[in-house]
């Protein structure tokens, strides 16, 4: 009897991640992802009792990173760099507003899966309150727009990762681009 392949964690959310990315929620199948990672679709159902329970697990290991990088915030001293900070992070995971859309079509059928979804409301509302104090400080320190609603500045600023990154601009630019945007807007300032 041969070996079964040993894959990791981190592997398996990888590869769950680009299945995902490449194949959407519906597309997606233990059997995809075990071609995919050489092994038989028990290896997966040993971790996983169904591909919500997976993708959820998924996504809370990715929050999870989220907003421990976004925690850092903290370290810089001014609001401007706390907003480039938080525009990098934002744009680093440009595919986290795909996933987030995903997980809300995924039903709760499954205590596991509940219960990840709980812990996904809970970052969702944590990353929420980091980002009002940092607008709210914004604002107060007159770097921002104060009759903007907090709310419309919030969801413009995660909106722009969905601006598809076109071939021929690299991503750096297409980052700095998008960054200027937010920060400066589009019209010159003569």
């Amino acid at each position: 009897m041969a070996r079964e392949r040993k894959f990791s964690l981190d592997e398996l959310f990888e590869q769950t991640k680009q299945l995902l990315l490449e194949h959407g929620y519906d597309g997606f199948t233990f059997g995809l992802l075990a071609g995919r990672l050489g092994v038989a679709r028990s290896a997966i159902y040993k971790y996983f009792e169904n591909k919500e329970e997976l993708i959820t697990a998924y996504m809370v290991n990715e929050m999870e990173q989220v907003f421990n990088k976004l925690t850092r915030i903290h370290a810089y001293p001014t609001f401007e760099e706390q907003f480039r900070f938080l525009l990098d992070l934002i744009l680093y995971y440009d595919d986290l507003h795909e996933m987030i859309s995903i997980g809300k079509r995924i039903s709760e059928t499954h205590p596991k899966v509940k219960e990840n979804k709980r812990r996904l409301a809970q970052f969702h509302e944590r990353m929420y309150e980091e980002l009002h104090s940092l607008i709210q400080r914004g604002k107060k320190e007159g770097k921002m727009k104060p009759h903007l609603p907090n709310e419309v500045i919030l969801g413009y600023i995660f909106q722009s990762v969905a601006v598809p990154h076109f071939p021929g601009i690299s991503l750096t630019e297409w980052a700095e681009s998008i960054r200027e945007i937010i920060m400066y807007g589009v019209m010159n300032q003569n």
